[in-house]
């Protein structure tokens, strides 16, 4: 008996013993089986391609997946399924959908089989880290929403992966993401991130962080293509008139067009148009001539309050120098007294 096999095993009597082994069966197999299609490999005739097991309350896949190697679509949504090695093995498979299952862990996929698969969903299960998926070199959509994943270490480059949907989690930044060479579309939403530090994604055209933690954009210019961003609901401020967060988006996002960024501190619409004249919506609505006109206005204002703040920083400088050297004068004399 193999260790994997024992394991299963060991898994199927523990979930037997706790009176919830829903295992799937040659009969649920067969009413789930559909869209018969002539097989990938020559002399095999005719299989069937699509496995629909939703909603079966399944806490168990068995062996009998792996028999079905013509399978293309496999869908097991809404399940309580934990272990899937089963549907690693399908070398003709191209979308998997996992969601709302019980599934803490993707380390069957660092010996996956799965040379054509492009689009996986494991939305809402219970994964806290993310594997290396090199194998699923051909991998183009993937979903890993509502998990509790709080690191991306490992998780390295991927250059085929053209969408990553990564919200609701518990992530604090984004390093070990990797270089995502044809990525366009990120949604990291609802996290916990205070940094962009591993963004690395040179054609990314969308990309959504809204309700994290953002004070900075450094890091910004890993997604030097961007034409639609949403910041809303983050903690960027406009207290320095120099607007430094606000600029990047014109340095490090040239070819930005769209902002959301309601939700920070009050409401900084004429800032940002201050900041990226290149903004063509903001927050949902046009950038209007009059925007425009109130943004000329407000960067005079601003360059005022910049004038202003930089005389007041070296004041303030001045004197605690002054101080500084104040109390220098006084220690010495105190130390000449008692000599």
């Amino acid at each position: 008996l193999s260790a994997s096999c024992f394991c299963a095993f060991y898994r199927a009597a523990i979930a037997m013993a706790e009176g919830d082994f829903v295992p799937l069966t040659h009969e649920i197999l067969s009413q789930s089986l559909s869209q018969i299609e002539k097989a990938v490999a020559p002399g095999l005739g005719f299989a069937f391609t699509r496995l629909d097991c939703s909603n079966k309350e399944l806490t168990d896949l068995g062996n009998k997946v792996e028999e079905y190697t013509q399978l293309r679509h496999v869908i097991l949504s809404g399940n309580k399924l934990n272990n899937i090695d089963a549907i690693t093995k399908l070398p003709h498979l191209l979308t998997l959908q996992l969601d709302n299952n019980e599934v803490n862990s993707l380390g069957c996929f660092m010996e996956a089989d799965l040379p054509w698969c492009q689009r996986i969903d494991l939305t809402s299960n219970k994964l806290t880290a993310l594997p290396p998926l090199a194998l699923l070199g051909r991998l183009r959509f993937a979903c890993f929403a509502s998990n509790e994943i709080d690191s991306l270490d490992g998780f390295g480059d991927h250059p085929a992966l053209e969408e990553l949907q990564l919200q609701t989690n518990k992530l604090t930044s984004l390093k070990g993401l990797g270089r995502l060479g044809a990525l366009r579309r990120l949604v990291a939403s609802e996290n916990q991130l205070t940094s962009l530090e591993g963004l690395d994604t040179p054609v990314l055209k969308t990309l959504d962080v809204k309700t994290n933690q953002l004070a900075s954009l450094v890091h910004l210019s890993g997604a030097p293509a961007c034409e639609e961003l949403d910041l809303s609901e983050n903690q960027l401020n406009t207290e320095d008139p120099n607007l430094p967060e606000l600029r990047r988006l014109a340095t490090d996002t040239p070819a930005l067009k769209s902002l959301s960024i309601a939700g920070n501190s009050g409401d900084m619409r004429i800032e940002a148009v201050v900041a990226a004249s290149q903004l063509q919506i903001i927050d949902g609505e046009p950038v209007t001539e009059e925007d425009r006109e109130a943004a000329v206005a407000k960067e005079e204002e601003l360059r005022e309050a910049a004038k202003a703040r930089e005389e007041e920083l070296a004041r303030a400088a001045a004197e605690a120098a002054a101080e500084a050297a104040a109390a220098e004068a006084a220690a010495a004399e105190g130390g000449d007294a008692e000599g």
